[in-house]
């Protein structure tokens, strides 16, 4: 692997300008059938719809959702053209739109942002453009019945972030032009789920949260009607109380733009109403799943409409439809708004030299050149969502773009280590600024448990974290040397070891919820290096304090003392490299890896050093099966 010094790295560094601007990074892709989904939204009022939508859009471009229309359910003809304007200015303008006629009679706006629609250019045209006539748009609910009349059996989710006024209309609709069914009997046969942002479960008030009690008797209808089959999802208003995406992150993230209409409403209207990103916690659940959340038990809700003071009660019963989200920690709010700011930053018509932009693949020092002429960009693109802690994985998903695919990262050596450097430099003169005067660098094999590590044993409260350090010669000493300069007066180095096997497991399992892997041969490459590491840490760093954690066989983390450390086996034996290999070979005959993820999953098994007859026969059945599966994809 070819490595740069420390020299090169500072004289890379020392050209670099000091400007930064915001983008994002970018989405990934997963082989399944995307999810068809309706939205019915309450645009017009609160900020949270509107980074939903945007999420929406690009899990459409992942593949990942079929968004079969949105519902509109405050009245009025601004928000539906609201809707309209964002639908083309992030490309997809075929969506289409449906208005409430028939609701909340006036509703309060927290922020008025729909007038948004009437803002002009000097010449008089439209600040943004849109392509509908909202007086011939259809109903809300007879929309619904259209939809869901032309849905499969069981197949529509619904996300319900705003009023129930149109699906209590549709609730009480009976037989149409659209379907012979009534509206309930509709609704049990075409959604498989609804995900409904309201209530508020784990204090003794049970308030139904805002867009339930504003049309408490829609709300009750809903409630009272909803068939038994349809799983309901809720997110309580708890839940994303602590998710605080502030005006100043959000015209930091949009800076790379004048004319967007999120940095218009930013810009133009009083967003310090306390808003916070309730609405997103529906859309992240019912398209990524319910990984993403720790979930009550299943029991039923019953709803007491008491106008304002409207509450919802559940009732655990294993039987039942509904289950709710529970609130995570002041860590589990800062990851969820880290994605949603990912999503800002992402570019809806990237220029050809932007960083968004797919290019034609480049490699080695073509890549680092790539790297410095974009530098300021892919910093803060970083910089953005990356709140304390540097990952070089992370660094290295900003060179998708150029063809990175995680199992190719040695082509990417230099890129990184300048990327990587460059960003720290910048954490560095931050830290500096704000008088923060400690650094944790967390290092170990892939898929050892590093993050675990810094979560489980609050190394996240640290002023800064390096979790997990590039290779190359020198980059730790870099790294801490720079960190003295600025003044960092605590250094804390915490190694993290994990057995081999546990190791391969861990990274199965990240693989299929991100779809990047390390090749096998690659995790057993890296795991050996980390031989005789720590000890050479210590004759050359040796008033840096040393804190080893293990969590062998996933068992911790547990921190260990020093001495026990130093007896850490990085020795990988045939025995486990045959398990190994029997790990992977499940796992594609199991179709637990993605098609296009099981070449990078795999690598080149035939390189793995030590490999034994037995340990070949398992990597060709592994070649063999990965060819069948994908022959059999191309064949369907």
């Amino acid at each position: 692997m070819k490595k740069l010094t420390v020299t090169l790295l500072f004289a890379f560094i020392a050209l670099l300008p000091g400007r930064s601007q915001s983008i994002s990074y970018g989405t990934y892709h997963q082989l399944r059938q995307p999810v068809p989904i309706i939205l019915d939204t309450d645009f017009g009022s609160c900020t949270d719809d509107l980074f939903s939508i945007v999420m929406l859009y690009h899990y459409i471009e992942d593949g990942l959702v079929d968004l079969k229309g949105v519902i509109v359910d405050r009245e009025g003809d601004r928000n539906a053209v609201l809707v309209d304007i964002f639908n083309r200015y992030y490309g997809h303008p075929d969506i289409p739109v449906a208005l409430e006629r028939n609701g909340v009679k006036d509703p309060y706006d927290f922020i008025p942002y729909s007038r948004l629609v009437d803002f002009k250019k000097d010449n008089g045209d439209w600040l943004y453009p849109r392509s509908i006539d909202p007086q011939t748009l259809p109903e809300g609910y007879k929309f619904y019945r259209e939809l869901l009349s032309n849905a499969e059996d069981n197949s529509v989710v619904v996300i319900a972030i705003g009023m129930m006024t149109c699906l209590s209309q549709l609730f009480e609709s009976g037989a149409d032009e659209f379907s012979a069914l009534t509206g309930v009997e509709l609704f049990g046969r075409k959604v498989k789920a609804v995900y409904v942002q309201a209530g508020h479960f784990d204090g003794n008030d049970n308030f139904s949260g805002y867009n339930m009690r504003t049309a408490s008797e829609a709300a009750a209808v809903f409630y009272d009607k909803l068939p038994s089959n349809v799983d309901l999802v809720l997110s309580p208003t708890n839940v994303g109380e602590m998710m605080d995406y502030t005006s100043e992150d959000i015209l930091t993230d949009l800076s790379y733009t004048d004319l967007h209409p999120i940095k218009t409403v930013y810009t133009q209207f009083d967003c310090e109403v306390g808003q916070r990103m309730w609405d997103t916690n529906c859309v992240v659940n019912a398209v990524l799943g319910d990984g993403e959340y720790n979930l009550s038990p299943r029991g039923w809700v019953r709803y007491l409409d008491r106008g304002e003071a409207s509450q919802m009660i559940f009732t655990p019963d294993p039987a039942g439809n509904a289950r709710y989200q529970l609130p995570g920690d002041s860590y589990f709010a800062g990851q969820k708004v880290m994605d949603i700011r990912r999503h800002t930053r992402i570019y809806p018509h990237p220029a050809s030299f932007s960083i968004e932009a797919p290019q034609q693949q480049l490699t080695g020092i073509k890549a680092a050149e790539w790297v410095r002429e974009r530098m300021d960009q892919l910093t803060d693109k970083y910089l953005g969502a990356a709140g304390n802690t540097l990952d070089p994985n992370d660094v290295l998903q900003l060179f998708r773009p150029l063809g990175y695919t995680g199992t190719n990262a040695s082509d990417f050596t230099e890129a990184e280590q300048l990327l990587y450097m460059n960003i720290f430099k910048q954490m560095m003169r931050k830290a500096q600024r704000d008088g923060i005067s400690d650094l944790t660098i967390v290092m170990g094999p892939p898929s050892s448990g590093k993050s675990t590590a810094v979560r489980h044993l609050g190394l996240n409260k640290s002023g800064l974290i390096c979790d997990g350090v590039p290779e190359g010669d020198g980059i730790l000493a870099a790294i801490i040397n720079g960190a003295r300069t600025q003044g960092i007066g605590k250094i804390t180095i915490v190694p993290v070891y994990n057995d081999i096997r546990s190791c391969l497991k861990n990274s199965l399992l990240q693989g299929r919820e991100t779809e990047h892997y390390n090749g096998l041969d690659q995790l057993i490459a890296m795991y050996r290096n980390n031989e005789g590491r720590l000890a050479g840490i210590s004759r050359e760093f040796p008033d840096v304090s040393i804190q080893p954690v293990d969590c062998s066989h996933n068992q911790g983390p547990r921190p260990v003392s020093y001495s026990k450390a130093l007896k850490w086996s990085y020795k990988v034996s045939s025995a486990d490299i045959e398990a190994l290999l029997s790990t992977l070979l499940s796992a594609v005959r199991n179709g637990e890896i993605g098609m296009s993820s099981l070449r990078s999953a795999a690598g080149d098994l035939y390189s793995i050093p030590g490999l034994s007859a037995k340990g070949r026969a398992l990597a060709d059945s592994i070649n063999s099966c990965i060819d069948e599966v994908l022959k059999e994809y191309i064949r369907r």
